[in-house]
């Protein structure tokens, strides 16, 4: 059902309110929720300006009756996909209203993931990534310093991007391709809205607030998820058609980043039981790594030594590989003195 480009009388808001609340109390959310949450979704067309506000609180109204009746993630999801069109079409305006509409209705779906986490017996990092990671890259993209305080009453600023980067790990690690290519996606846009941000331009209760929450993320960045995006493009271990995102995240976090920050996670990446390449191959990569660091490095040289890597893994003999002619070729390719 498309929303006609016209103006909602106040009939039509409360058949439209009376409807949604009919169809969460008596039937099965998975079954209607789509439905709904394409019907909110498409009313957002009426919201051409902050002065639809009344509307647009309407609207998100509805959405949370959706998530408060919600039982799984996945009937969480298509309020989501409303959020985020309310992202992208209002996320960038300065107004403290629509904003808080974005954090109620977001806290909201994480709580309610949490809830059916447990419920399932689910590991809720696991689903909040799979869940909320598309909209959040949209919150990072258009109003990043919302995302990054928003918290539960009580909870310190940022538990929900803390959740993020702790789920970051295990989800680049999944065996459903669609979840790591939200999660390197997520990754990347936050990584890039991360930049934007000028600390010199907030004020001094803003920058106690972000500060913090920003060094972790850092921290997150230069640690666990490192060695795990390098561990699986470099070991093999993941889908081919990804290692050129992972390269290309990697560099990301490497570029302002200084040696001393990411050699122990770099390190610790190539000294797994899962890279069997050999010490010469190691020695190669972890230089080129530092190189990424030191000098601009181009990035296309960068993805096809991670390639190579990943290419070397897939041979059913790895054990001849380390010291063998593709060995040779790899060090005489990538060494600096070649």
């Amino acid at each position: 059902m498309r929303v006609a480009h016209s103006k909602l009388t106040d009939a039509d808001m409360l058949v439209l309110r009376n409807n949604t609340v009919l169809l969460t109390h008596h039937f099965c959310l998975q079954v209607v929720t789509s439905s709904i949450g394409k019907l909110l979704t498409d009313s957002l067309l009426l919201v051409e300006s902050e002065e639809e506000l009344p509307l647009l609180n309407e609207l998100v109204a509805l959405a949370k009756t959706v998530i408060t009746k919600s039982t799984s993630s996945s009937s969480v999801a298509p309020m989501l996909t409303f959020v985020e069109q309310v992202v992208d079409q209002l996320g960038t305006k300065r107004n403290d209203a629509i904003h808080n509409m974005i954090k109620d209705l977001i806290l909201m779906s994480y709580e309610a993931i949490l809830s059916s986490g447990k419920a399932e017996g689910s590991e809720h990092s696991q689903l909040i990534a799979a869940t909320m990671f598309k909209t959040l890259s949209s919150c990072a993209k258009r109003c990043t310093l919302l995302l990054l305080t928003i918290a539960r009453d009580g909870k310190e600023p940022g538990e929900l991007i803390h959740c993020c980067m702790e789920a970051s790990p295990q989800t680049l690690k999944s065996n459903e391709p669609d979840a790591i290519v939200i999660t390197i996606r997520f990754l990347a846009m936050l990584i890039s809205a991360l930049k934007s941000i000028s600390l010199e331009s907030l004020d001094d209760g803003q920058k106690q607030l972000i500060v913090p929450v920003i060094d972790y993320i850092n921290r997150s960045f230069r640690g666990e998820i490192l060695i795990s995006l390098v561990t699986l493009s470099c070991c093999g271990i993941l889908p081919l058609d990804a290692v050129t995102d992972f390269a290309s995240l990697i560099q990301q976090i490497l570029s302002p980043s200084q040696w001393q920050d990411v050699e122990a996670s770099i390190s610790a990446a190539f000294c797994t039981n899962q890279f069997l390449l050999g010490d010469e191959v190691k020695t190669v990569a972890i230089a080129t790594f530092k190189r990424c660091i030191e000098s601009k490095y181009p990035a296309s040289t960068f993805a096809d030594m991670i390639t190579d890597m990943w290419n070397m893994h897939q041979t059913d003999d790895t054990g001849a590989i380390a010291g063998g002619e593709a060995v040779l070729q790899f060090v005489k390719k990538f060494s600096k003195d070649r």
